[in-house]
Order: structure tokens, then C-alpha cells, then sequence
């Protein structure tokens, strides 16, 4: 079973797509802040973070580095209501591109289901 992390201060959209992902088949768990799913990741096993790229205690960006750094491998997808968004360097260097960017409102839940899949390949049984 793939395990995804969801890192978004808006409480609706953190629980609307754990939902949602629960109802997929993956395990799911939530946090608020980059804060607590530093905390999470350190602690757990994650294959992969659905991140906003605006915490209020860190960006998204910086987030997704720093877990990178504590579980090497880890995948990542972006999610962000800003049509500025612009990857850096530095996330490309650890597998994030064009394709690990979803975008505020999500008008089709499942694209993020593809994008998980396409990430972790081996891990739906």
C-alpha cells in the first residue's frame, strides 16, 4: 500500500483529499504545518508528500528539501494555487519537475491519484 503524506494548513483540503485518497486505497496521514510534517516524516514511512507550497511556518519548497534530506528517496508532489509557481534547481535535483505541480482547485481528484501512481509504480497491489 502506498503511504502519502499531506502537508496543507487549509484543514477543508487536507481532509477532502485524505478522504478521498483513503477511498483509493492508500494510507494517509496530515499536517498542518511544515513543523509537524517534518516531525511525521522524521518519525514515519512515507513513499510520498503532497505539499502546499505555502505553510505558514515554512514554504513548500523548503519543506520538500528538508525531507529530502531526511528520507532520501522520498517522492514529492507540489500543490499550489499560485499560476507564478516556478521550480527551482534544487527540487529538480530531487525528482521534482512540470509533472510533480498540481495546481488550486483541483477540478480532477484523480489526477492526483495518477501522479501518486506514476511516482511509487510498484507500491498499489
Amino acid at each position: 500500500m502506498i503511504s502519502v503524506i499531506i502537508i496543507d494548513d487549509e484543514e477543508m483540503i487536507s481532509k477532502v483529499l485524505k478522504g478521498y485518497l483513503e477511498d483509493q486505497g492508500f494510507e494517509v496521514a496530515t499536517a498542518g504545518t511544515g513543523a509537524e510534517g517534518l516531525g511525521l516524516i522524521r518519525n514515519g514511512q512515507y513513499d510520498v508528500a503532497v505539499i502546499d507550497v505555502r505553510l505558514p511556518d515554512m514554504s513548500g519548497n523548503d519543506l520538500a528539501l528538508r525531507a529530502a534530506a531526511i528520507k532520501p528517496g522520498m517522492k514529492f508532489i507540489m500543490h499550489t494555487g499560485s499560476v507564478d509557481y516556478v521550480l527551482t534547481g534544487e527540487l529538480n535535483a530531487i525528482g521534482v519537475d512540470a509533472d510533480s505541480i498540481i495546481r488550486k482547485p483541483v477540478k480532477d481528484m484523480g489526477e492526483i491519484v495518477r501522479m501518486i501512481e506514476r511516482k511509487v509504480p510498484t507500491g498499489r497491489s
